[in-house]
């Protein structure tokens, strides 16, 4: 349970740190900080915080684009004879233990932030298969994040800044 909240409480971070980022939201600015306070000391550190949010995703469900191709080709062969595209992806794991497709769901939705209805057309599964995999990257990428430090985000941030000083 602590892997899926850390997970939940870093992706709210991230989310809030890239509109930060992509809008350039003034940091003094309390209508438009959202839920989180940003202090202008900390401005640079977001783009750091989005960067360790993302490695720690890759570093968890094992980004690597050989991966991609691999799963990409098992599920071709797996189409051409005649299976279920979506039953055998669930399957194939050609990366000893990592599964590509959780990787791509992982930049599509919660790097990318495509909408759910989208994201799930773009990667060709059911809602129960989604369910499945969002509930794989929320536990595997919170270990990580809980791992590496990222979680909780306020030590994260006070620590970075203490480091500075």
């Amino acid at each position: 349970m602590l892997a899926t909240f850390a997970f939940d409480v870093c992706h709210d971070v991230y989310q809030a740190a890239r509109e930060v980022i992509d809008t350039r939201i003034p940091t003094l600015s309390l209508e438009s900080s959202g839920k989180y306070l940003w202090h202008p000391d900390r401005m640079p550190r977001l783009a750091e915080y989005v960067a360790d949010f993302a490695r720690a995703g890759e570093r968890a469900l094992g980004g690597s684009t050989a991966g991609l191709q691999e799963e990409r080709k098992i599920l071709l062969r797996t189409a051409a004879a005649g299976g279920g595209p979506e039953m055998r992806r669930a399957e194939a794991c050609p990366t000893g233990g990592h599964r590509p497709s959780r990787m791509v769901m992982f930049r599509v939705y919660h790097l990318g932030g495509a909408d759910y209805q989208a994201a799930r057309r773009h990667l060709g599964i059911s809602e129960l298969t989604w369910a499945d995999w969002a509930e794989e990257i929320r536990t595997s990428v919170g270990r990580e994040l809980a791992r590496s430090g990222v979680f909780p985000p306020s030590k994260y941030f006070r620590e970075m800044s203490e480091k500075a000083s």
